[in-house]
């Protein structure tokens, strides 16, 4: 369990990407959506040199299937949060969620995390997590969980809208490293859930134990104190 904020969380994913850069000439950094991790992306692009920036590309965790713009649109709200810390990286990659063929796109992204990520593998997988225990757009008990492709469509999410496009279980296990934002008191039992093992009922508890980690504000460290100690 580490101390969550913005900072310390950029600087620990720009430390990563950066021994990527070095050792593979290109870092690629998976983003989720959602409110959680607004403050990192904007503190990332505000500490993120010129130098690592022309060689990193930016990648989406999942997305939600509306039209570009849409309120609800993931990658509007992260873009955003980046712009307002730096410019962007050379390569900004969302997921084609807008997509008539959903199915299509999700392999076409597929495709290109192929092209940018040696052996399959993302450099830095940046995740928030739900007070359900989800990851991505991975939900608890979901049979997406068990799809061994590198990115996947989900057809009836228990929250809306209920189709979206999200990176698989496999791909973000491959990842060289996750760094998950655990934010809120509703959401510090999965850290808890973690720590006892996997179960299927907190896909959050399925994330590798290696080159994991855990960052908790204040009140979901103390929430994850408390379901440990029952």
């Amino acid at each position: 369990m580490l101390p969550y904020s913005p900072a310390i969380v950029a600087e620990a994913a720009l430390t990563m990407l950066d021994q990527a850069i070095h050792a593979r000439g290109v870092g690629t950094l998976a983003i989720p959506g959602g409110r959680s991790p607004l403050a990192t992306l904007t503190a990332l692009a505000g500490l993120c040199p010129a130098e690592l920036r022309c060689r990193l590309a930016l990648l989406w965790v999942d997305e939600r299937a509306v039209p570009a713009g849409h309120p609800e649109c993931n990658h509007t709200a992260t873009l955003a949060a980046w712009d307002a810390g730096g410019a962007r990286p050379a390569q900004v990659l969302p997921m084609p969620a807008d997509a008539a063929d959903l199915h299509a796109a999700a392999e076409a992204y597929g495709g290109c995390l192929a092209r940018l990520c040696p052996e399959g593998r993302i450099d830095v997988c940046l995740l928030g997590v739900g007070e359900d225990g989800h990851i991505a757009s991975l939900f608890p008990e979901h049979p997406a969980l068990d799809d061994w492709s590198v990115c996947t469509v989900v057809d009836d999410a228990p929250k809306p809208p209920p189709r979206r496009l999200t990176l698989t279980l496999a791909t973000i296990a491959r990842a060289r490293a996750r760094l998950v934002l655990c934010l809120g008191a509703a959401k510090g039992w999965a850290y808890a859930a973690w720590r006892r093992g996997p179960r299927r009922a907190c896909p959050a508890s399925l994330l590798p134990r290696h080159d994991t980690w855990w960052y908790l504000d204040e009140a979901a460290g103390e929430a994850a104190l408390r379901a440990e100690a029952k």
